[in-house]
């Protein structure tokens, strides 16, 4: 398989277009339809973030099988909000008596 067979594939699992992808990883599609003919060279970068939309491995969008260096058990970190957060982190401190 190539690149354009394992992203086709892809986006048919999810139901998504090439449009809805370049939305939810913040590629353009003008840049994921120049992948899918050959046109331009991937960029790691770029590809990192539509694996990640994707919840795949790079290895598996750009090869078309899991990575065989991914052990089981290995965690994937999936975004759960995308925007502004500001978090406080406070040290609990025991009084003495």
């Amino acid at each position: 398989m190539n690149f354009k067979d394992n992203l086709d594939k892809q986006l048919k699992i999810r139901g998504w277009t090439l449009a809805r992808l370049a939305k939810e990883c913040g590629v353009s599609k003008s840049t994921l339809h120049s992948w899918t003919t050959g046109r331009s060279a991937l960029n790691l970068e770029k590809l990192k973030l539509v694996a990640t939309a994707l919840e795949i491995s790079i290895h598996e969008l750009v090869f078309g099988e899991p990575d065989p260096f991914e052990k089981p058990g290995d965690e994937i970190l999936k975004e759960i909000f995308r925007g502004d957060v500001r978090v406080n982190l406070h040290r609990i401190e025991r009084r003495r008596k």
